[in-house]
């Protein structure tokens, strides 16, 4: 986390350099648009800032839908548990009933010799 943290800050102390040199008045044209005498400055940052939020947006979505699958996910994980532990008591439940049913029988075999 660190290091991507560094690697955005140096990426945008190079980007914030870059544009500072590089101040010219542009003219930039865009379908039926025309901007006359912008600065180049502000064209980089707009356009840094502009994929910056396109970037957020895409991984927006990518986190909202692994949250959704993480709910899911552990919504199933329950269930499993709850039946584990289902069929667990029930195992359990045969495994006492036979040994009750064995001892009135050794009983009989003890008393009868």
């Amino acid at each position: 986390m660190q290091l991507l943290l560094i690697f955005t800050l140096v990426f945008a102390l190079g980007v914030a350099i870059f544009a500072v040199q590089n101040a010219t008045p542009v003219e930039i044209s865009f379908l039926f648009y025309r901007f006359q005498d912008i600065s180049l400055v502000v064209v980089i940052l707009a356009s840094v800032l502009a994929g910056a939020l396109i970037v957020f947006l895409l991984s927006l979505v990518k986190q909202i839908s692994f949250f959704r699958k993480i709910r899911t996910l552990e919504k199933r994980i329950e269930f499993l548990e709850k039946e584990l532990k289902t069929k667990e008591e029930a195992e359990k439940a045969q495994v006492i009933e036979p040994e009750k049913e064995d001892t009135p029988a050794e009983e009989q075999l003890v008393t009868k010799s």
